[in-house]
């Protein structure tokens, strides 16, 4: 399985344990399959994605994601599968994307996974 990072831009990026449960217009896929296309679509793929955290958090995540499904927080992130500082590294655009549910494994505030909902996904080389 590929490492992925979660981009929210300014520098704002967090290794992920685990990205799964890839659904685009109904269709679950395999994440490092997509990644590994040059999927393009004459129509908008919406859809959505399970990120599950790792221990080092980013707080800029951790507040975006505790603002489940406020219309305020929708942006475009940037999921990267390999290393961030690797210019070859894919890139995953998730427009329009937002936090839409989160999950909390333990009694703290932090939510350890969280499920993406956007609007449209694209792959950057």
């Amino acid at each position: 399985m590929t490492t992925y990072h979660l981009d929210l831009g300014d520098n704002q990026t967090e290794a992920l344990d685990s990205v799964t449960q890839l659904t685009l217009a109904g269709t679950e896929l395999d994440i490092d399959a997509f990644a590994a296309t040059d999927a393009k679509a004459p129509v908008p793929l919406w859809g959505d994605v399970v990120l599950a955290r790792g221990d080092s958090r980013h707080q800029a995540t951790t507040t975006w994601v505790e603002d489940v499904e406020n219309t305020d927080t929708h942006q475009d992130v940037i999921l990267i599968a390999g290393d961030p500082a690797d210019p070859t590294s894919r890139r995953i655009r998730l427009v329009d994307a937002w936090a839409s549910s989160s999950y909390h494994l333990d009694e703290d505030d932090d939510p350890d996974a969280f499920m993406i909902t956007f609007a449209d996904i694209a792959v950057e080389k």
